[in-house]
């Protein structure tokens, strides 16, 4: 019998053991065998910190979730390879089923130039985070919560860049990347998620900035990085990449550029 394929789950969290625990329980009580848990504590306390704990760094002014997941991106490298990659945050969880794992590497087996997807959220702001019937559905970008990721594709981009210290903004520039190389992203209705937000921004016990704080940051840095790296022209240009071989229905760079030129 051939070997399972090999998932690494990369979870981040600051100062919030209760949804470590219930974090790792989910991906636990998932059958799939093959699999490694990861915590990085960003910044975390030492009375915060649980059995679960892998790799932890000093983070006073928090650096964001992007940060550390690239730590323990970092870490895993420096001891084997994985066939698929899980990046997640610490309350981000799947609906209705315990087993999901080995669903999601099938999805991937199925279709050989997905690189990254996500599942659904119901009731979700986000443009074309809705569940569908369609099964795997081809997007310009997904929300960053729930990432299951191709192991190639992690090999030869890395993870999202660290520089979005706020996150926003990340995920539009990594899905330029893949779709100019001839991979796409992707939401998979059959799986959706419950997340809980809010739990680090602005929560006391994380001692992080403002929720208020981090929005106006956020949008302001994602506008005027796009404009400064990529050109006034770039939410053009990214749509024109991703959609002239998939059928997209929603340009989340126009849409999201517009949002964030709010704060301005």
């Amino acid at each position: 019998m051939n070997k399972q394929p090999s998932i690494a789950i990369i979870i981040v969290s600051r100062n919030r053991p209760d949804l470590v625990e219930r974090s790792v329980a989910q991906f636990e009580q998932d059958s799939y065998p093959n699999k490694d848990i990861l915590i990085v504590e960003c910044g975390t306390e030492p009375q915060n910190l649980t059995a679960h704990s892998t790799v932890l760094y000093s983070d006073d002014d928090f650096k964001g979730k992007c940060f550390g997941h690239n730590v323990g991106l970092d870490y895993l490298n420096l001891q084997r390879e994985y066939d698929y990659y899980l990046f997640c945050m610490n309350d981000v969880f799947i609906n209705d089923k315990t087993d999901f794992l080995a669903e999601l590497v099938s999805v991937m087996q199925q279709n050989p130039e997905l690189g990254v997807v996500s599942p659904t959220e119901k009731g979700a702001k986000y443009p074309g985070a809705e569940p569908q019937s369609v099964g795997v559905r081809p997007v310009t970008t997904s929300d960053y919560l729930f990432l299951f990721m191709r192991g190639e594709v992690v090999r030869k981009y890395g993870f999202l860049n660290a520089q979005f210290k706020y996150c926003w903004g990340a995920i539009h520039e990594y899905s330029y990347k893949l779709y100019s190389d001839g991979w796409y992203l992707a939401y998979y209705d059959h799986l959706d998620y419950l997340h809980l937000g809010g739990t680090t921004y602005g929560n006391k016990a994380t001692k992080t900035i403002s929720r208020e704080d981090y929005l106006v940051n956020a949008k302001r840095f994602a506008y005027q990085y796009f404009v400064d790296t990529y050109g006034e022209d770039w939410d053009t240009r990214f749509w024109q990449t991703a959609s002239r071989i998939r059928n997209i229905e929603h340009n989340t760079y126009q849409a999201h550029r517009a949002y964030w030129a709010s704060a301005l």
